[in-house]
């Protein structure tokens, strides 16, 4: 049944179902995984047992009506390199750090004097950081 799209309109399918499948296989480990601890953030699912196992279930429903779908329309599995999705955090996080500089926090109240000093260079070196990992992350070099 490949013949019953067009080129663009396989596209589209295909490209709303593997962001669909990403997301379930997402929750899914969410659904399995532990607590995360970060530095700043803890992650957690707050989700009764019950409720984790009913989830379970419609994730891998839906994964299974994913997968009748592509066979009958004889959609084909992509590699997807995920250096793209990482310049693209990294650019993001980049432009958030530089807005956080002392001098751009002005916006939401007077700034201490001392800010500056104590903030700035910390914020820096991290937006470098941040800038090297979406370069390292182009897609020109392999290595």
């Amino acid at each position: 049944m490949d013949d019953v799209l067009n080129p663009a309109q396989r596209r589209s399918v295909q490209i709303a179902l593997r962001i669909f499948e990403e997301n379930l296989r997402q929750l899914m480990e969410l659904l399995d995984g532990e607590e995360t601890n970060g530095i700043l953030y803890r992650r957690k699912l707050n989700l009764s047992s019950a409720r984790r196992r009913v989830a379970r279930k419609r994730v891998t429903a839906a994964l299974e009506e994913i997968a009748a779908l592509a066979i009958e329309l004889s959609l084909e599995q992509e590699a997807v390199d995920p250096a793209g999705w990482i310049r693209g955090e990294m650019s993001e996080s980049w432009a958030t750090l530089i807005d956080t500089e002392s001098h751009r926090l002005g916006r939401f109240g007077k700034i201490d004097p001392g800010l500056e000093s104590v903030l700035d260079p910390a914020i820096r070196r991290l937006s470098q950081l941040a800038l090297e990992l979406s370069i390292m992350f182009d897609g020109k070099s392999a290595t």
